[in-house]
């Protein structure tokens, strides 16, 4: 090895080597530094795949008409008239038979025993989504199909999302459901390519009804020939005098929902600022540590020679070092909760971690090694030669 390769990689040899020779304290900071990067990587992907869920379910070639002044279909009231004169309105297509590809639709929430459990136990209630609907829903929703079993006919019959699993338990076809003290039979499941339907209850729009104790429905969703036909049915309901409706594009009506994301963003931020902020100051104790313990050692080594800035480089190196490691294990760890299904009040998603979210875990790492190290590191260029090697 050269003479000069022998100062320059004199910083990360040095870095390793006194890590290694402090294990007790490097084990500490690494696993403070994983356990902030895991927390932040799972909250940014958990908003990543709340956004997620708000795009993939707006469909741009549909429209969605709610109550004037309705902020969401679960405020929404429609009189059965003007549902219906919704449902003919100009713009929207029709099938073979004429009949216009309009859903009717009824949504509520309501607490929803798991089964198996005592049904008066709070504990083991679940608030959950339900949507009274008609057949022309699946024709509305391209997204949604049946992947098992069909679609409910009768009253007390419910037609699942694949993701309610993730709040009432193992349920499948055959397994009955306890709404308002009535049971109810689940007769198919439903996919919906990662939509908010996965973790809903569809049962038909009369029984829904016959719950809610009124012949109301919640929104009536359209559908046109593209997007811009749907905006123009937008702009015509808008307008129009003879229904008093409020309507929007799908992807309009959905992007609302962002807003859930939105504060998961900031919570992950402050929950891994926070931790992060506790992993700088413990590497930062950490490496002024370990630069009291090995003064005289780093006067030995400027009187040999080597510079102010590649003594202090070390011990920044040395920080850096630990933090990004603590940060790919806390990627790691992270990772584990990939595809895992979770559950937030009546809305169940699959998280998914992807790169960027591993490289911002990364990102932070790197910026808790850097500020940690970097006042240990300046104290440790502006030791003295001779006050150093003087030490006890």
């Amino acid at each position: 090895m050269s003479p000069r390769w022998s100062r320059l990689s004199l910083p990360l040899r040095y870095a390793w080597r006194n890590a290694w020779a402090h294990r007790g304290a490097t084990a500490a900071t690494l696993f403070g530094v994983a356990i902030s990067v895991m927390v932040y990587v799972v909250m940014g992907a958990t908003a990543d795949s709340l956004k997620g869920i708000a795009a993939s379910t707006g469909d741009p070639a549909n429209a969605i008409a709610l109550s004037k002044g309705a902020s969401s279909a679960e405020s929404s009231r429609l009189d059965a008239p003007t549902a219906n004169a919704v449902r003919f309105a100009p713009g929207v297509l029709r099938d073979a038979s004429g009949e216009p590809l309009a859903s009717v639709e009824l949504l509520a929430m309501r607490r929803i025993p798991i089964p198996g459990l005592p049904p008066d136990d709070p504990a083991s209630q679940r608030f959950m989504s339900l949507r009274g609907v008609t057949p022309a829903a699946l024709l509305v929703h391209p997204g949604v199909r049946i992947i098992a079993g069909r679609f409910p006919a009768a009253s007390g019959e419910l037609l699942i999302g694949r993701l309610v699993t993730e709040n009432l338990g193992a349920i499948g076809i055959g397994s009955e459901v306890s709404i308002e003290g009535r049971p109810h039979r689940v007769v198919g499941v439903l996919g919906a390519e990662g939509q908010f339907f996965e973790s809903e209850l569809w049962m038909t729009l009369e029984d829904l009804r016959g719950k809610s104790g009124d012949r109301e429905a919640s929104a009536v969703v359209l559908r046109t020939s593209g997007p811009a036909a749907a905006a123009a049915l937008v702009d015509t309901l808008e307008k129009s005098r003879s229904v008093n409706v409020s309507a929007k594009t799908e992807p309009e009506y959905y992007a609302q929902m962002q807003r859930a994301s939105t504060a998961f963003v900031y919570l992950g931020n402050l929950i891994g600022g926070l931790l992060g902020l506790g992993a700088v100051v413990a590497g930062a104790n950490t490496m002024y540590a370990t630069m009291s313990r090995r003064i005289r050692e780093m006067g030995t080594l400027r009187a040999l020679g080597f510079g102010r800035w590649r003594v202090g480089a070390s011990l920044l190196l040395e920080s850096t070092m630990v933090s990004l490691l603590g940060g790919a294990i806390g990627v790691l760890l992270a990772l584990a909760w990939n595809g895992v299904a979770f559950s937030i009040v009546s809305l169940s998603f699959e998280l998914a971690i992807g790169p960027a979210n591993a490289a911002r875990g990364m990102a932070m790492a790197l910026a808790i090694g850097a500020a940690g190290g970097f006042l240990p590191a300046r104290s440790a260029s502006r030791l003295e030669i001779v006050a150093a090697l003087r030490h006890v």
